[in-house]
């Protein structure tokens, strides 16, 4: 009988263990770190009367970025999110919408991010920029302040 019991006992434990956790993760608050980064810049297709600004435009080479990010998660509640990003001169606020347990997808005025909660204290976040004349991606490992 006493078998029996251990087993019932460990298959209760190993199906308690393997349930999805519902608990959201805890976003809000202040994350920093260091962004790594490229953008290219997209060539113009000129019109029927050539460019804009008369003259053909050259296209320059991928520019690497590497700059501070901090990111503020304002407010979160029932899987949606909002905050505001700084990177140097940069400024955006952002909305998220909670896909899975650990990851989030995010949009702002320019481009998309994911936010991979990696632990309670480290979040790696990966941006794709979509801007009028350029492409950028790019990612940083951001811990909480």
């Amino acid at each position: 009988m006493q078998n029996y019991y251990s087993v019932a006992l460990g298959a209760l434990l190993s199906v308690v263990a393997n349930m999805p956790a519902r608990a959201e993760t805890d976003l809000t608050g202040r994350w920093v770190g260091q962004f790594n980064g490229v953008q290219v810049e997209i060539p113009l297709q000129p019109g029927p009367f050539g460019y804009h600004s008369g003259e053909p435009r050259r296209v320059q080479g991928p520019r690497f970025v590497d700059t501070a990010l901090q990111i503020d998660f304002e407010t979160q509640r029932k899987g949606l999110a909002v905050g505001t990003w700084n990177a140097g001169e940069f400024k955006q606020r952002f909305v998220c919408a909670q896909i899975s347990q650990t990851v989030w997808n995010c949009a702002d005025g320019g481009g998309r991010a994911s936010v991979e909660v990696t632990s309670t204290t480290e979040i790696k976040v990966c941006y794709l920029d979509n801007r009028e004349g350029a492409q950028g991606a790019g990612c940083a490992l951001l811990r909480r302040v």
